[in-house]
């Protein structure tokens, strides 16, 4: 069975772009985040030693200062927003709402490197500075391989003053809870790699109207998978550290 790993990543990141829910982009210094990626990588190659490909599709402008740093991991491609892709560096960069970049950076990604993807078994998102540990099990793969493996949903109790009308799935669920999926992790097989690369692109058209600059990846990741009968969900857990204020958050 193989696994490819896409960590989302921008090492370096430009401060003077505020983001629609903190004037600062990272609390942490390109330095700190480069080591903090580092650990990204050593928890999941301790996890599924060699039997993965790792990509780490990197957003930062300086992209040549980090890529070099990846040089003893055998199974790791370093790919460059600004180098493969730099008609949406700027966006990615600078963009006010970070679930919109995310979702364009993946699209052009998953679409560009479409064939090497689903050469693998399953397929894996984890968000760069993030950490796995034992409680990610890869075995679920292999009991589900033509499954979409999201965490268990957040809850969280219905607020009218979020303006969050265009999700609201309260009658058909007969409570008064939204639902959203971590976006920092979650995996599928790579019979669903369309389905999975349709959704980021309706998330990130959704994303594009500023009316809807409120919304968010979490959201909309729920909401827009309600029409798939292969999802499952799993008890991983993940590490890391939150980029705009520095928080360290366990889920």
């Amino acid at each position: 069975m193989k696994t490819a790993f896409i960590i989302t990543s921008c090492i370096e990141v430009k401060n003077e772009h505020p983001l629609t829910y903190s004037k600062t982009r990272s609390y942490f210094s390109s330095e700190e985040r480069l080591r903090q990626t580092i650990t990204t990588i050593a928890s999941i190659d301790s996890l599924v030693k060699k039997d993965a490909t790792i990509y780490i599709v990197d957003a930062s402008e300086h992209w040549e200062n980090y890529a070099n740093y990846f040089w003893y991991q055998p199974n790791l491609k370093f790919v460059s927003i600004k180098n493969e892709f730099p008609e949406i560096f700027n966006t990615v960069t600078s963009h006010p709402n970070k679930s919109y970049c995310e979702c364009l950076l993946l699209e052009a990604f998953m679409s560009r490197y479409r064939e090497e993807l689903v050469s693998h078994n399953h397929i894996v998102k984890i968000s760069g500075r993030y950490f796995l540990d034992s409680n990610f099990d890869i075995e679920i793969f292999k009991e589900n391989n033509n499954k979409i493996i999201f965490k268990y949903p957040i809850k969280n109790e219905w607020q009218d003053w979020w303006g969050y009308n265009m999700v609201d799935l309260r009658q058909q669920q007969n409570n008064n809870i939204l639902y959203q999926y971590c976006s920092v992790l979650f995996g599928f097989s790579s019979l669903q790699f369309d389905y999975m690369l349709g959704t980021i692109k309706k998330i990130k058209d959704t994303l594009v109207d500023p009316v809807n600059y409120h919304y968010d990846l979490e959201t909309l990741s729920y909401f827009f998978t309600r029409d798939s009968q292969d999802i499952i969900h799993a008890d991983w857990i993940v590490y890391g550290f939150h980029g705009p204020d520095g928080r360290f958050v366990r889920y």
